[in-house]
């Protein structure tokens, strides 16, 4: 550093000595070049500047020939280099520039003023101008319009620069761009001023040479202030520009005195805006700001306004109700009549949506007409209407991509986002964009979706969300290929999915008041409403072979259509759900157990079950489904035996419940069921034993009377089918207990294991104490299973009949206090809001509770064992569940966590060991 210091000291010695390099000195009058001597002129005399024709004849007849009696050759190199020499020197001399002041508070007269420049100075003038027609000989040579750029960049960067840089220290932008324009506009006449005079002394002796040589130094001026001024005052110029673009673009700006962020309408402080940017962009010009770079800034904001415009004017605007309310539907810039020819040719669509025909109206009639006054004020070019189709396009490219990163909200949000979907259908019509909107949904799904953390109902919910969107989206079903593979493989691998999908086909779509179910949290209820939509189409594949040569509204398959594609006419949301499952056993198994459950459970005629039977046979045929006939058959063939011998034996209501019943107050006729008032009744359902699936054979010991009425049930069928026998499933049943206490009537639908529980709790009325009842008693008594015993207990406790006066030993409960009887209360009140859905909470605590019957304990057990013997000696649960349903032929019908509870009692009593999350058996 030092010693770059002592350098930098030499040279401002050395340059104050002999002058520095960029500006060219003049050659002394008493130091003119070194040469010869003319004869008779002493050595080191000074020629004179218009000397007589007999001494410099080449300069007193100008671009004459040389006559007689000059001199040497020499001798004119000479002359003419001292006399360039001395007009070089008064030129630039008076040409110099001043010392630019710093604050120039009126406007001063420019120097050289005109009236000081006598005739020797357009002399001198014409010798530097024209040095090979009036000095022809003169070898050194310089452009005086070089030298005056030279002078103009020396003094601009040292003096000019200096004070426009130190505005910005104490000033705020408006204010250093208003101050910056005004100093370089006085710097700007004080260059043009000293070039004036060369360029009047251009036009007379050559007319028509000073247009390109003013347009050089124009440009070189240009260029020296727009890459010296223009970055320090960038931060300025882009606050001022982003504040007036905001303004005159309607778009919500950092100091806009509206609070909310929404497109605003055009009004006086729009052209006031346009008013003062477009005098900006003027003084630009003048000043030479307006070059590469202050367009590429223009550009950029012109650019970031366009995508703010998406984002603040679309975002979140999926419906018709959202862009009705939308500000930019409110500015009235577009008429219906003109919607499409707003549009790009590229975008042209049947139903352009709402947000894309605004965009593209606010493109034409704000964003494009700004462009259009700022590109003609700059004078670069002109925007033609291509230009105004290409801004279009770009928007629509911006509103693509808005919408890919919404499509997953967009999907879930469906079917209030139509207008969405619009705008996508409208935007995607490159395979690239296509391309980037699988690419990012999948990204979504997998990270927002496909996780332990989401129900499988959920899944299957977007699922059929997706399955809508797309298709609204894009017919051709390639699009939602693409993004459903992964859901579908993941839906494969829950175990639930099958019976989620069964149990929506056969949900409830109207609730006890008629009014239709929407969405449920435990149940698929779309499926069902598609139902019973009366879809006929529903599971069936358009012929994709064959044209429609009538239909006007074909295209072509998508060019990113794979080899196999065929086309799907409708969206076949229940086909496309049935076929994720692969194969069609283990779906039409599943649903055997599930519509058997539903033909014991519930009475009636069963018309979900068989519209979903007959939807089934379409897809798969009759065969498969031949046992599902069979069942549903000999529901049907039941009600009517049933009713046949509760007439033969006597089983119908006796007319001492008929009385009772009508006596009753405040009871409808259409209420009146007399029923089960004085004695229990029965109803059976006889089943064939081939045809149903799997049935638990849990056995007990029922009350007497309904021992008796099984009985007589018995004889009367026998009457009918000779050949046949009823074996009774007490386990299946169904029974309505009805209790009365002392303070309350409990009616409860519940099934007949519990009833055969509450019954154990019956007074027979000799003794007034609470009868009590031990579980080891009940176990005893009954002959049922303990677990059934204490599941029995805990429901009837939760209902507030019974309570555990000592471990393992409960008791009536006849009188409620306060808190019981709020407690009952609410305990109805949910119930009935829910629809029982008690039932179905014990009926998975049952399943978890029996878990795999010990009739088949034995065979898995075997299987099991040969497993680790023969294939693997240590296997986890997962690949265990998968080998049993291989080898099995009936198939393995429990879930894995019934399995891992057999495990479990196998590890308890030391059969096997569990170690890393792997069985193996114990040595």
């Amino acid at each position: 550093m030092p010693g770059r210091t002592l350098t930098q000291r030499k040279r401002r010695v050395f340059d104050s000595v002999f002058g520095g390099a960029d500006i060219s000195q003049p050659t002394p009058v008493a130091t003119p070049v070194t040469g010869f001597t003319a004869p008779g002129q002493a050595f080191g005399a000074p020629a004179p500047i218009h000397p007589d024709k007999f001494s410099f004849p080449s300069s007193d007849y100008r671009g004459s020939p040389a006559s007689k009696g000059v001199p040497s050759h020499g001798s004119n190199h000479i002359q003419d280099q001292v006399r360039w020499d001395r007009s070089w020197h008064l030129v630039t001399r008076t040409l110099s520039l001043s010392e630019f002041p710093e604050n120039r508070a009126v406007l001063e007269p420019l120097k050289p003023e005109r009236e000081s420049t006598g005739p020797d100075f357009y002399i001198a003038l014409e010798d530097v101008l024209y040095p090979h027609a009036y000095v022809p000989y003169a070898r050194q040579t310089e452009d005086i319009i070089a030298w005056h750029t030279s002078q103009v960049r020396h003094h601009f960067l040292h003096q000019v620069l200096p004070v426009i840089l130190r505005l910005r220290k104490n000033e705020i932008p408006t204010a250093i761009l208003v101050k910056s324009i005004k100093i370089l506009e006085t710097a700007h006449r004080q260059y043009h001023h000293g070039l004036s005079f060369i360029k009047e002394q251009l036009d007379v002796s050559s007319p028509g040479t000073s247009g390109q040589i003013m347009a050089k130094f124009r440009r070189d001026l240009d260029a020296i202030v727009s890459n010296s001024v223009l970055e320090p005052l960038s931060n300025a110029l882009m606050m001022i520009l982003e504040r007036h673009v905001s303004a005159i673009l309607g778009l919500p700006g950092s100091n806009n005195v509206h609070s909310s962020t929404t497109i605003l309408p055009e009004s006086s402080e729009t052209e006031k805006s346009r008013r003062e940017i477009l005098s900006l962009v003027e003084s630009f010009r003048k000043v030479g700001l307006a070059g590469e770079r202050f367009q590429v800034c223009f550009a950029e904001i012109m650019n970031n306004a366009m995508t703010e415009y998406v984002y603040q004017g679309c975002k979140g605007i999926w419906s018709l109700e959202d862009a009705a309310d939308a500000p930019s539907a409110k500015q009235g810039t577009v008429s219906t009549t003109d919607r499409t020819s707003t549009l790009p040719r590229t975008a042209h669509n049947a139903s352009p949506s709402r947000c894309v025909t605004d965009l593209c109206g606010w493109i034409e009639n704000r964003f494009a007409k700004l462009a259009v006054q700022v590109l003609n004020m700059l004078g670069t070019r002109s925007v033609s209407w291509t230009d105004k189709e290409k801004y279009k396009e770009m928007s629509i490219g911006r509103l693509a991509e808005l919408r890919t990163k919404e499509l997953f909200d967009i999907v879930g949000n469906w079917p209030r986002s139509n207008g969405a979907l619009d705008d996508l259908r409208t935007a995607i019509t490159t395979p690239q964009r296509r391309l980037r909107l699988t690419e990012v949904f999948s990204g979504r799904l997998g990270g927002k979706l496909l996780h332990p953390g989401t129900s499988t109902l959920q899944i299957l919910q977007t699922y059929i969300s997706m399955i809508w969107s797309f298709h609204s989206l894009d017919h051709s079903k390639v699009l939602l290929d693409r993004v459903a593979y992964p859901l579908q493989l993941y839906l494969c691998s829950r175990e639930d999915t099958v019976r989620i999908i069964i149990a929506g086909l056969l949900s409830d779509t109207e609730d006890a008041q008629g009014n239709p179910i929407t969405s449920a949290n435990d149940k698929l209820v779309e499926l069902a409403q598609l139902l019973n939509n009366g879809s006929d189409q529903v599971g069936k594949r358009a012929n994709d072979e064959e044209l429609d040569w009538h239909d006007m509204d074909w295209i072509p398959d998508p060019v990113d259509a794979g080899p196999g594609y065929k086309r799907s006419k409708n969206a076949d949301i229940i086909g496309t759900l049935i076929g994720v499952l692969g194969s069609q056993d283990v779906f039409i198994k599943e649903f055997q157990n599930i519509i058997g459950e539903n033909l014991l459970k519930h009475d009636g005629t069963f018309e979900k079950e068989i519209k979903v039977l007959e939807l089934l046979k379409i897809r798969f045929g009759e065969a498969p489904l031949q046992a599902c006939e069979v069942m549903l058959k000999d529901i049907q063939d039941s009600s009517r035996v049933n009713g046949v011998i509760r007439r033969n034996q006597n089983l119908d209501p006796s007319e001492q419940e008929i009385h009772a019943a009508t006596s009753k107050t405040g009871m409808a006729d259409e209420d009146l069921n007399p029923e089960g008032l004085l004695q229990p009744s029965l109803h059976a359902k006889i089943l064939s034993r081939l045809f149903w699936p799997q049935l638990h054979e849990e056995t007990y010991l029922v009350p007497e009377n309904i021992l008796q009425l099984q009985k007589r049930y018995e004889e009367g069928f026998e009457t009918l089918k000779a050949a046949r026998k009823l074996t009774w499933l007490h386990a299946l049943g169904q029974a309505t207990v009805e209790l009365e206490f002392e303070d309350r009537t409990i009616v409860e639908e519940v099934h007949t294991w519990q009833a055969t529980v509450i019954w154990a709790f019956q007074s027979d009325g000799t003794d007034d104490t609470e009868p009590r009842r031990s579980v080891q008693g009940l176990v005893e008594s009954l002959q049922m299973d303990e677990a059934l015993v204490r599941s029995a207990l805990k429901f009837w406790a939760n209902k507030l009949v019974l309570h555990e006066i000592s471990p393992d030993t409960f008791s009536v409960l006849e009188t409620l206090n306060k808190e019981d009887r709020a407690r009952s209360n609410a305990q109805a009140a949910a119930s009935v809001a829910v629809g029982g859905s008690e039932d179905s909470v014990d009926e998975i605590g049952l399943a978890a509770n029996d878990g795999i019957g010990k009739e088949k304990m034995g065979i898995y057990w075997q299987f099991i064992q040969g497993m680790l013997k023969n294939s693997s000696s240590q296997m986890p649960l997962q690949k265990i569940a998968m080998m049993l349903k291989m080898l099995i032929s009936d198939g393995f019908p429990y879930s894995n966590e019934e399995l891992q509870e057999f495990l479990g009692r196998k590890v308890a009593d030391g059969s096997l060991e569990l170690a890393g999350g792997k069985y193996r058996l114990k040595k």
